[in-house]
């Protein structure tokens, strides 16, 4: 019989529901999580003290030495003289390789257009055509150049198809997006045409846009390259008006509405919107959005809060009213997801023993997104640059921009992050959010960090109780909240 000593890991986590008598027991490195009964928290609990398969055994009724490998496989026991986070650095070695060469790239974006037709003062991309006579957020300073020329656009895309053909892939993912897309619709249908004339390549497309400027010449050449088109709608007229706005300061919810009715008209319909909640409409959002979204026959929304005006409502309170509309929305047969869920559907889809994964693909390395002066970023919301056009392949380098953030931002390998519950499948939670505190200073910094930490802690418990009632089918599922 096996000599060697097992002890209960210090990363074990145990969330227990006191209405099922069950708990939900994972590794906060690795995941791995699994629902146990109480006499399966018993038999962890004679591991608090290290012990052998042999010491064990004079307690049990019957050979534990199954139990205890079933464990030990997912790192709910160590060897005494395992170290957890080491392991974990090897696995990101291995990541780090393959960033290395360019290979975890998948898919691009396109900033197509740094302008905006909307006034909404909350939003990250807000801008002006001039930059004149608008109030920017602190952190956007006004730029010359708004829109991508065709030239600039081509060699983007020229540039990731290249990325893609290298390793043997001929599958490419292309979204357009930042600000307002189709304020720069003639470059965006040139790159549609461009792609669709490569024969032996498939695309998937996908545009984030506010619909004000969708037409219906515009919607069919939408449909006839399949794009995915992504929207907002902030809640039924008064909640949506309470934010989303021209620059005159005139609501937007008919408007958007409209263009919804356009899409259905041509056999396109939308299949779901998203919806930002700020301290403006954080009273007036309720389920009427979602009858609204049901009665269209939509079968998605993404759901987020604003990541700074909400920091003096109570985590208790915006967590209630997330998963009360969550509730209604399964109800519905609608999917309600959003960044919220990011670590609990990293926690439940793949342990980071069998394969890589972080906040969002942005910061795992798989998406790259291209700014209209053909700097490089990782997602279309940072300020972040990890490179540029004219010197492409350089990103990938070990002191290259993507190589470094992917490194820095490996979940498990963040010293602030470590010991915290989540902290292998949140992973530092969104870059975005990172860049907003240290613009911050002094105990407003922290304050905003430890907010979202909270936030991003109790949301998930709260997510991992209802698995736990639902014996393990709430699972959320693999899908990634950013479109890009």
């Amino acid at each position: 019989m096996e000599k060697q000593e097992y002890q209960l890991s210090p990363n074990i986590r145990i969330i227990p529901d006191s209405r099922s008598g069950l708990a939900m027991v994972y590794n906060t490195l690795y995941g791995n999580p699994m629902i146990v009964n109480d006499e399966g928290l018993r038999f962890l609990n004679l591991f608090k003290q290290s012990t052998t398969i042999e010491g064990v055994c004079k307690i049990c009724d019957e050979n534990p030495e199954e139990i205890i490998q079933e464990f030990a496989k997912v790192f709910f026991l160590i060897k005494v003289d395992f170290n957890e986070r080491e392991f974990l650095h090897q696995q990101k070695s291995q990541h780090l390789s393959k960033v290395g060469t360019g290979r975890t790239v998948d898919r691009m974006g396109l900033a197509i257009s740094n302008s905006c037709n909307f006034g909404c003062a909350d939003c990250i991309h807000f801008q002006s055509s001039s930059n004149n006579g608008v109030i920017l957020p602190i952190y956007q300073k006004p730029i010359k150049q708004l829109n991508m020329n065709w030239e600039t656009a081509k060699k983007c895309v020229d540039l990731y198809i290249a990325l893609r053909k290298e390793h043997g892939d001929d599958h490419c993912k292309i979204h357009f997006g930042n600000a307002e897309p189709l304020i720069n619709w003639p470059v965006v249908k040139k790159i549609l045409d461009y792609c669709g004339d490569m024969s032996k390549l498939t695309f998937e497309f996908a545009i984030n846009t506010n619909l004000v400027l969708m037409t219906k010449e515009i919607a069919e050449v939408l449909k006839k390259y399949r794009v995915r088109i992504s929207t907002s709608l902030d809640g039924t007229l008064k909640s949506n008006d309470a934010v989303r706005i021209f620059k005159g300061g005139q609501g937007t919810f008919d408007c958007i509405v409209k263009k919804f009715d356009l899409l259905a008209e041509i056999g396109y319909p939308l299949d779901g919107f998203s919806i930002t909640v700020t301290n403006k409409n954080f009273d007036l959002i309720d389920i009427d959005i979602i009858d609204l979204a049901a009665e269209r026959n939509m079968v998605s929304i993404a759901f987020d809060y604003d990541l700074i005006s909400l920091v003096n409502v109570p985590v208790a309170t915006r967590v209630g009213k997330l998963m009360f509309l969550k509730r209604y929305a399964n109800e519905k047969g609608i999917d309600f997801f959003g960044t919220w869920d990011s670590a609990f559907r990293n926690l439940t889809s793949e342990s980071l023993l069998k394969g890589s994964y972080a906040f969002c693909a942005a910061v795992e390395g798989k998406s790259i997104e291209f700014d209209v002066d053909g700097s490089i970023k990782v997602c279309s919301h940072t300020t972040t640059k990890v490179g540029d056009i004219n010197t492409f392949g350089q990103m990938f380098d070990r002191t290259g921009g993507l190589f470094k953030i992917v490194k820095e931002r490996f979940p498990g390998t963040d010293d602030y992050c470590s010991g915290c519950a989540i902290e292998g499948s949140c992973g530092g939670q969104c870059h975005v959010t990172r860049e907003v505190v240290t613009r911050s200073v002094g105990e407003k910094r922290q304050a905003l960090f430890a907010d979202m930490c909270d936030f991003y802690r109790t949301v998930t418990e709260t997510l991992a109780l209802e698995y736990v009632r639902s014996n393990g089918t709430a699972a959320i599922g693999n899908r990634q909240t950013c479109t890009l």
